[in-house]
């Protein structure tokens, strides 16, 4: 039940956040829709279609025409964010000999990419680390003092990252820049 409670919270905190930011609605209120149904899928079944991710990286595009960004900016930081959780992806997997992240979840970092600047990706990625850590140690205590191996869907946590994130970009770079 406390699950369920706290999905619901999480749902409408992210859907009010929508209108603190200085965003497009008519830009913003599609992308959380399909965060929401990408952290749904992955949630419940640990995949990211490839259809929802697509819709992510296509809407990303035509926000940028539309604003009329200069594309290298959305370019860069989709080749960025691509390569770079490839890239961490495959580590892993050699160091570990086993897979720790999906190619869902790199095609979402890349496809949440190109929604914001090069220099936002590390705190996307530190935002999303940060609450899977977290959501590991609040709800998955037993899992740890065991030592249990559970898998952790990473997809709703880089979702809620990428959305925070580029909804208050300009703040943010106003305080780091």
């Amino acid at each position: 039940m406390i699950n369920k409670i706290l999905v619901v919270f999480l749902i409408l905190t992210s859907f009010m956040l929508m209108f603190l930011s200085e965003r497009p609605l008519y830009f913003a209120a599609p992308l959380w829709v399909i965060l929401i149904a990408l952290c749904y899928n992955d949630y419940k079944i640990m995949k990211l279609p490839n259809l929802l991710n697509a819709a992510v990286l296509v809407l990303g595009i035509v926000f940028h025409i539309h604003e009329g960004s200069n594309p290298l900016i959305p370019f860069t930081s989709f080749i960025i964010g691509l390569l770079s959780l490839f890239g961490i992806s495959v580590l892993y997997s050699i160091l570990r000999k086993k897979q720790g992240l999906g190619m869902g979840d790199v095609k979402l970092f890349a496809a949440g990419a190109i929604w914001l600047s090069p220099y936002m990706l590390p705190l996307v990625m530190l935002i999303s680390s940060l609450g899977a850590i977290i959501f590991a140690i609040l709800f998955w205590p037993e899992s740890i003092a065991k030592k249990l191996e559970r898998k952790i869907p990473f997809g709703p946590f880089l979702a809620m990252a990428i959305w925070t994130v580029w909804l208050f970009e300009d703040h943010l770079l106003l305080l780091i820049g």
